[in-house]
């Protein structure tokens, strides 16, 4: 089978979803509502959270985020599709 994409031959494949995560460290004031906050850059036990890693999900909790640390590592998903016949295969858990 094939398809005409800008008038190009293009041989369509299966493609298979993955989703990647990844994360980084980043300063204190490029956080944003929204992000999930996965580690912080000193103990959790110095700090007022409850819990190890959480969405802020709040101006207040942002600002609290933002008083307690200056380096936050934060976390992402994306999903990333890719050939399902293809050699170079991502890991990554599958979305169901």
């Amino acid at each position: 089978m094939f398809s005409f994409t800008n008038k190009k031959k293009t041989r369509q494949f299966p493609v298979a979803t993955r989703v990647v995560k990844t994360s980084r460290w980043i300063h204190r004031n490029e956080l944003k509502v929204g992000m999930y906050v996965r580690e912080l850059d000193r103990p959790w036990e110095e700090t007022s959270f409850m819990f190890q890693g959480f969405v802020i999900d709040s101006v207040d909790l942002l600002h609290n985020v933002q008083e307690e640390a200056e380096y936050i590592c934060i976390e992402s998903e994306k999903l990333s599709q890719v050939p399902a016949n293809s050699p170079h295969r991502l890991c990554g858990a599958i979305r169901g």
